[in-house]
């Protein structure tokens, strides 16, 4: 029953085991994700607030878990690389209900998580709590014998969280315990700069994944100094719906003009998705 599932998941490990920084892109439906495959990613991820968004939530689980695990399917079923889902806090504080949670997805076609530890309020979740989400999850990759990638993320630079040197301290302690619980990859996003992503691959012992911001982005440094997996958020998405907005605000207003000279033809969308005997 999981057999694809086993063979992705074996394939989003070594991209995380390989020793060189690879992109995963985030996708917020199944023709993002469809596309970004297109463009020869090795994998794609899913972005929380970008599938609140497209379901017209805002993010922070907002949407029904079973929108999730349908949405998880849907792309699943039409991509052939591995893809990881943004579980956000596990849709519980049940560790139970994370591990049940975490098997449908599974079921569905994820062979990733992100789990993490930043609240509505604000504030960080218990390191203590976070541990036993991570060992369940470990747990269940025993059970259905999937070796799927948790990427366990904590929120100290994304919340900003104390000082500098407050985020920097807390961002490690957490990695470092995320990683004996059982993590596969640690995420620490924000507008982190050069030096401090370096201070976190030295001090963090497991592959280190961080997000696309305007502090820092070289690419070909980010690899250099270490980081092996880069994420681009939300960012994908809030551009594509910014232009969508623009959008509408012309057709109410009566202009026809960006509208009317865009390239991407009938039969141009209708070539680019059409199912070929490769896709099936």
């Amino acid at each position: 029953m999981l057999e694809k599932q086993k063979i992705m998941a074996e394939k989003l490990q070594q991209l995380h085991k390989n020793n060189k920084m690879f992109v995963i892109p985030n996708a917020w439906d199944v023709a993002s994700a469809y596309i970004f495959e297109k463009q020869q990613f090795a994998a794609v991820a899913t972005t929380s607030a970008g599938i609140a968004y497209s379901l017209g939530y805002c993010d922070g689980e907002k949407i029904p878990f079973e929108d999730l695990v349908y949405l998880t399917k849907k792309i699943s079923s039409r991509i052939n690389i591995p893809l990881s889902v943004d579980f956000e806090c596990g849709y519980s504080e049940n560790i139970q209900l994370v591990k049940e949670n975490a098997k449908k997805l599974v079921e569905a076609g994820a062979v990733g998580f992100n789990i993490e530890d930043g609240l509505l309020d604000g504030t960080l979740s218990s390191i203590e709590l976070q541990v036993a989400k991570i060992k369940a999850l470990c747990e269940l990759k025993k059970e259905l014998g999937v070796d799927f990638v948790i990427n366990a993320r904590t929120c100290a630079y994304w919340l900003n969280i104390g000082s500098e040197k407050t985020k920097f301290k807390t961002a490690v302690e957490r990695c470092r315990e995320f990683k004996n619980a059982g993590a596969d990859c640690t995420f620490v996003p924000g507008a982190i700069d050069k030096e401090t992503i370096k201070q976190l691959v030295q001090n963090i012992d497991v592959p280190l994944n961080i997000i696309l911001n305007c502090k820092f982005n070289d690419f070909k440094e980010l690899d250099k100094i270490g980081v092996r997996r880069l994420s681009v958020g939300s960012g994908p998405v809030r551009y594509i719906y910014g232009k969508t907005i623009e959008l509408a605000r012309d057709l109410y207003n009566d202009n026809l003009e960006e509208i009317l000279k865009c390239d991407f033809s009938y039969a141009k969308a209708n070539e680019y998705f059409k199912v070929s005997m490769k896709d099936k």
